[in-house]
C-alpha cells in the first residue's frame, strides 16, 4: 500500500540496486516520506534507472518494467523527441508495470498521447509533480490499474483518454488537493472502479465522460471541497454505484446525465451543503435509489428528470433544503419515512404514482396549483404528518380518484388520507375541497367498519350490512354528511312526498284512515288529505283538524320523528355553510 505524506526527500547513492527479479541499476534511490512534523513515515529503497534506457526500450517495443523504481521527470513527449517521432502522434507502449514505483518531476509526469497496450499496472505507486498528464492516451487489451496510489499534483489531467481494456481501476487511490479532470474520456472496460478513492479537495470533472457498457463503481469514494461535475456523462448499460459515497460541500452536478439501463444506487451516500442538481438527467433502468442518503443545506433539483420507465426511491432521508421535481417524468416516485423541512415541489409532468408513506412535511408541499396539469394515476399520503401545507387543485387533479386508485392500501388507510386532506384544505380556507375530502373520509371510514364487522362472524356480518345501509341512506345520500343543505332540502321533499302518498295508499286499502275532526276538512279528497295531514305531521305543526286511525297512526309516529330529524339535519348543514 502507498502512504499519505506531507513532504519527502530523495537520496541517491552509488550503491548497486538489485530487484527481486534480477534487474539491477548502478545506483540506489532512497525516498524518505515525512509527515507535517517532518517525522519519518516510511523509507522506500528503489532502483534508479536511466531514462534514456527506458526510452530505448519503448522505441524497441519492449514491455517496460519500472517496479520499485524512482522515475524522475518521465515524459512521453521527451521520449518521442528522443526517438525522433512526431510529438503529436501516439507512441505505443506494449505493456507497463510500475508497481511500488515513485514518479517525481518539478514540471510534469507526462504519459500524454501514449497508446498503452496490454496490462498497465501502477499499483501502490507515488506520483509527485505539479502536473500528472495522461491527456489523449489510449488503452486496449488488458487491465489498466492505478490502484492504491498516492498522487500529489495540482492538476491531474486525464482528459480525452480512451480505454477499451478489460478493467480500469483507481481503487483505494488518494489524490492531493488540486484539479482532477476526466473530461471527454471513454471508459469502455468491463469494470471501471473508483471504489474508496479519495479525490481530495479541488474540482473533479467527469463532464461528457462515456462509460460504455462497463460496471461503474464509486462506492465509498470521497470528494473534497471542490465542485463535482458529471454534466453530460453517459453511463451506458452497466450498473452504477455511488453507495456510501461522500460528496463535499461544493456543487454536485448530474445535469443531463444519461444513467443508462443498469441499476443506479446512491444508497447511504452523503451530500454536503452545496447544490445537488439532477436536472434533465435520464434513467432507463428499473430504479434509481437514494435509500438512507443524507443531504445538506443546498437545493436538491430533479426538475425535468427523464425516467418514464424508472422508479425513483428515497427512504428515511431528511431534506433540510428545497427539493424540486418540477416537470419530471417518472414511472413511480416513492419517498418513504422521509422528513421535509423545506419546500417540496411535486409538480411533475408525468408519473404513474407518487407515494409519501410515513413522511413528515414541515413546510410547503406543492403538487399542482397552476400551469400544465400533471399526468398522474395514483397519490399515496398514508401516515403523512402534515405540519405544513399541501397545495393541490382537487378538481383539476381528480384527487379523489388518485387515492381510490391505490391497490395496496386498506379503507382505513384511505380514510386517513382523506382526513389529512380535509384538515389541510380547512387550514387553506378551501372549504369546498374540505367538504369533498370529508365526505370521502366518512365513506371510507364506514366501509372500514363494515370490513371489520364482516371478519367477526355471521351475526356481526348481518349487523354490519344493516348499519352500513342505514348510514349510506341517511348520512350519505340524504345530505352528504351535512355538507350539502340543498341535498337535505331535496331529501325532505322526497320523504314528505313518500309519507303523503303512503297515507293515501293506506286509506285506499282500508287499513287505516285520516279522519277530519271538523267540517273544514270534510271536502278534501284522498290524496289532498294525505298531503295535508303529512305536512302538519312532518313539521310537527299539529292543528288538530285531522286525526289518524289504524295503521295511519304508526306511519304518523315515524313521520313526526323523521320530520324533526330532517329539519335538524338541514339546520346543521345550513349553519355549517353560513358560518363559512
Amino acid at each position: 500500500m502507498s502512504y499519505s505524506f506531507e513532504s519527502y526527500r530523495v537520496e541517491i547513492t552509488d550503491r548497486q540496486f538489485t530487484r527481486s527479479d534480477g534487474y539491477t541499476t548502478p545506483k540506489t534511490a532512497r525516498v524518505v516520506l515525512l509527515n507535517d512534523r517532518l517525522s519519518e513515515i516510511a523509507t522506500l529503497n528503489l532502483a534508479y534507472p536511466n531514462l534514456a534506457d527506458v526510452y530505448e526500450g519503448i522505441g524497441k517495443g519492449e514491455t517496460i518494467n519500472l517496479d520499485c523504481c524512482l522515475v524522475q521527470s518521465f515524459s512521453a513527449t521527451a521520449c518521442k523527441r528522443y526517438l525522433g517521432l512526431d510529438k503529436s502522434s501516439l507512441i505505443p507502449l506494449l505493456g507497463l508495470s510500475a508497481q511500488n514505483a515513485f514518479f517525481e518531476s518539478g514540471i510534469s509526469i507526462d504519459f500524454s498521447l501514449v497508446d498503452f497496450r496490454g496490462d498497465v499496472n501502477f499499483n501502490n505507486s507515488y506520483m509527485v509533480a505539479p502536473l500528472v498528464d495522461f491527456h489523449q492516451s489510449t488503452h486496449s487489451n488488458g487491465n489498466f490499474s492505478l490502484s492504491d496510489c498516492h498522487i500529489r499534483t495540482e492538476h491531474f489531467n486525464f482528459t480525452q483518454c480512451r480505454f477499451y481494456g478489460s478493467n480500469m481501476s483507481f481503487k483505494n487511490t488518494t489524490f492531493s488537493p488540486g484539479e482532477k479532470d476526466f473530461q471527454d474520456c471513454v471508459f469502455n472496460s468491463n469494470d471501471t472502479l473508483f471504489t474508496n478513492t479519495d479525490f481530495g479537495n479541488g474540482n473533479v470533472s467527469f463532464i461528457n465522460v462515456k462509460f460504455g457498457s462497463s460496471e461503474i463503481n464509486f462506492k465509498v469514494a470521497r470528494f473534497g471541497t471542490g465542485k463535482v461535475d458529471f454534466h453530460y456523462a453517459n453511463f451506458g448499460r452497466g450498473d452504477v454505484s455511488f453507495e456510501r459515497t461522500e460528496f463535499g460541500p461544493g456543487r454536485v452536478d448530474f445535469r443531463t446525465v444519461d444513467f443508462g439501463t443498469g441499476r443506479v444506487s446512491f444508497n447511504r451516500s452523503v451530500f454536503g451543503d452545496g447544490e445537488v442538481n439532477f436536472e434533465g438527467a435520464e434513467v432507463k433502468a428499473e430504479k434509481l435509489t437514494f435509500k438512507r442518503a443524507s443531504f445538506g443545506t443546498g437545493n436538491l433539483i430533479f426538475d425535468l428528470f427523464q425516467g418514464d420507465t424508472s422508479d425513483l426511491l428515497f427512504e428515511r432521508t431528511i431534506f433540510s433544503t428545497n427539493l424540486s421535481f418540477h416537470g419530471a417524468r417518472l414511472n413511480n416516485l416513492l419517498m418513504e419515512d422521509c422528513q421535509f423541512n423545506s419546500m417540496l415541489n411535486l409538480h411533475v409532468e408525468k408519473c404513474a404514482s407518487i407515494s409519501l408513506p410515513g413522511c413528515t412535511i414541515r413546510d410547503i408541499a406543492e403538487f399542482y396549483t397552476h400551469g400544465s396539469k400533471p399526468m398522474i394515476d395514483m397519490l399515496n399520503i398514508s401516515g403523512v404528518k402534515l405540519l405544513g401545507k399541501l397545495y393541490i387543485d382537487d378538481e383539476a387533479c381528480n384527487l379523489k380518484q388518485l387515492i381510490y386508485n391505490q391497490t395496496d392500501t386498506t379503507c382505513t388507510d384511505k380514510a386517513e388520507q382523506f382526513r389529512i386532506l380535509k384538515e389541510n384544505f380547512n387550514d387553506l380556507g378551501k372549504y369546498k375541497e374540505e367538504d369533498r375530502s370529508y365526505v370521502e373520509f366518512k365513506r371510507c371510514e364506514t366501509k372500514a367498519r363494515l370490513q371489520r364487522l364482516k371478519s367477526k362472524g355471521f351475526l356481526h356480518k348481518i349487523a354490519g350490512y344493516v348499519e352500513y345501509a342505514a348510514k349510506k341512506l341517511i348520512f350519505d345520500y340524504m345530505g352528504l354528511y351535512a355538507t350539502a343543505p340543498q341535498r337535505v332540502i331535496v331529501s325532505i321533499l322526497v320523504v314528505y312526498s313518500l309519507y303523503s302518498l303512503s297515507y293515501a295508499l293506506i286509506m285506499l286499502m282500508n287499513i287505516g284512515i285520516v279522519e277530519a275532526t271538523g267540517p273544514s276538512g270534510a271536502h278534501l279528497g284522498l290524496v289532498a288529505k294525505g298531503f295535508y295531514f303529512s305536512v302538519v305531521t312532518f313539521f310537527t305543526i299539529g292543528y288538530g283538524d285531522f286525526a289518524p286511525d289504524g295503521f295511519a297512526r304508526i306511519i304518523a309516529g315515524t313521520e313526526g320523528f323523521m320530520g324533526v330529524f330532517m329539519m335538524s339535519y338541514f339546520t346543521v348543514a345550513f349553519v355549517r355553510k353560513i358560518l363559512r
